[in-house]
């Protein structure tokens, strides 16, 4: 079975003591199948950089956490003018997740409950899910965007998408989404909790790049002007 290519050491969640079944109301008597909880969390490095002597590299578990982030190109990130986002700050994001596949009679959906914690305060995020076996693909990006986006059973006031939201000052947020078909038929699942640090989100794509390339000339700018700050790893 393919793994994940990820580089960070795995925090895993702590399972629930009870099963939940739930009964959804636009299916009618179509119930929810028992509780899927994550495997793990994983921080995301490779998206943000600190500088290491002139050179700007990756943070590590090793990394200061009061040193700045910056992108690819050497822009600090901030959530303000002279209010820079740190490494401590970043790798203290937290994340649970509930997944459940839905039967009925118009096909199966999943349902995905993720509990967020620790986010840029009023920073832009969206979240994306990814499978592989068989592996998720981006048609307007082939070859180089995996992930499709999450949209959300009831997209955030003021948010941009139905797979977006701002963050609160309080850092946490409850995201709820649904995608057609059964995610955990797949050998893995991931979703991926991306900030948007140019404040723009790029829907059906996580990053600029991909929204102005898309075609056979698709290009990511992940760690330019978006930032895949956590993965969720579903089913690994």
């Amino acid at each position: 079975m393919r793994t994940l290519q990820l580089n960070l050491s795995r925090r895993v969640l702590s399972i629930l003591a009870a099963v939940v079944v739930v009964v959804v109301g636009p299916l009618g008597n179509a119930a929810f199948a028992a509780a899927d909880l994550a495997d793990a969390v994983q921080d995301f490095t490779r998206d943000v950089y600190v500088i290491d002597g002139v050179t700007l590299r990756n943070p590590t578990v090793d990394t200061d956490p009061g040193q700045t982030l910056f992108t690819n190109s050497g822009i600090r990130l901030e959530r303000a003018p002279d209010d820079p986002i740190t490494w401590g700050e970043w790798s203290a994001a937290t994340a649970a997740s509930t997944v459940h596949t839905i039967g009925g009679s118009g096909g199966s959906r999943t349902d995905v409950r993720l509990q967020l914690g620790g986010l840029i305060a009023g920073g832009l995020y969206s979240v994306f899910r990814g499978t592989l076996g068989p592996d998720s693909q981006q048609p307007l990006c082939q070859g180089v965007e995996r992930t499709l986006p999450l949209d959300g059973v009831h997209p955030a006031p003021g948010a941009p998408d139905a797979n977006s939201f701002v963050v609160p000052a309080s850092g946490a947020v409850d995201f709820h989404g649904r995608a057609p078909g059964a995610l955990l038929d797949a050998d893995q699942v991931f979703f991926s909790i991306v900030y948007h640090f140019s404040g723009q989100a790029s829907y059906p794509f996580p990053n600029r790049g991909e929204l102005l390339t898309q075609g056979d000339q698709c290009r990511s700018s992940f760690g330019e002007d978006s930032m895949r700050q956590l993965l969720v790893l579903q089913k690994i």
